[in-house]
């Protein structure tokens, strides 16, 4: 059988899509316009067993009349496909959830962050796109090596700098020599450490570090915790332009905001061209 949200291949048995972490079910199922879904399943005669809405494209569950307000794709891996970070903001909390896919043996992995809405403090968040130029001048040094040393007949020094070279133009291919980042970090009152934390606001990479994570990312399997310190998504400037007046509006004036927002507070999100 396939996965409903992503066409992935799964089994009668998973609970989740190992793609993208979306809820399997296997009985009638009901779906909301914001993606979320309540199936009833169990034998006849037996209690049924309910599977509470969950937040779209993620395996987390919605709370009792929980509103969701929006949704941004904030980070991602090189492409959405192998792995990709949302955050969620409702009327009772702020949830980040990243996903990644496995490869060869290793299986899909997702995390989850969040904290309650009345809780948030402050907030930070940044977002940069820029090219390294530090790969394509390795490149550059690597070709002038195999010129070298086809000027000077070495048979193994062409055999080396033919390796490196092809590496170099691999990685520029794929996208290596573009570099840039996105981050948030959500302060609260409950915790002394950021419950929602992501970018380079959690940690920073030495120079041996920098120089090798572009080749580890393309030949290495990644996990949910490179989401973390990914690219930018297709939202992450509008976090920084709208996610303080958005918070702001939930603490202060809730359901009252629920227009300027374009959000029906009756529990169905409202269809804009933000809307994803």
């Amino acid at each position: 059988m396939n996965c409903a949200t992503c066409g992935g291949l799964v089994t009668s048995s998973q609970r989740f899509c190992e793609d993208c972490g979306a809820t399997l079910t296997d009985g009638p199922e009901r779906s909301d316009d914001d993606g979320a879904a309540a199936a009833y399943t169990g034998a006849p005669g037996a209690p049924a067993r309910v599977m509470h809405g969950t937040l779209p494209g993620s395996p987390v569950i919605l709370g009792a009349d929980e509103v969701i307000w929006k949704q941004y794709r904030v980070a991602r891996l090189r492409t959405k496909e192998r792995g990709e970070g949302t955050l969620y903001v409702t009327d009772s909390r702020v949830v980040f959830y990243a996903r990644a896919k496995g490869r060869g043996t290793q299986r899909a992995s997702m995390l989850v962050q969040q904290t309650k809405l009345e809780d948030i403090t402050g907030l930070a968040a940044y977002v940069s796109r820029r090219i390294s130029f530090g790969l394509i001048f390795l490149t550059f040094v690597c070709a002038l090596g195999l010129i070298v040393s086809v000027q000077a007949q070495s048979a193994a020094g062409i055999v080396i700098w033919i390796i490196l070279t092809a590496g170099c133009a691999a990685a520029l291919m794929a996208g290596a020599a573009v570099r840039g980042g996105v981050g948030v970090v959500i302060h609260s009152r409950a915790t002394e450490a950021s419950p929602i934390s992501f970018g380079n606001f959690r940690a920073q990479h030495g120079l041996i570090g920098s120089i090798l994570r572009p080749f580890l990312a393309i030949f290495g399997a990644s996990t949910a915790f490179d989401v973390l310190e990914g690219f930018p998504g297709q939202d992450s400037r509008q976090v920084i332009e709208e996610l303080g007046a958005l918070i702001l509006d939930l603490q202060t004036r809730g359901s009252l905001a629920a227009e300027h927002w374009s959000v029906d507070a009756g529990g169905e999100q409202a269809r804009t061209r933000d809307s994803i």
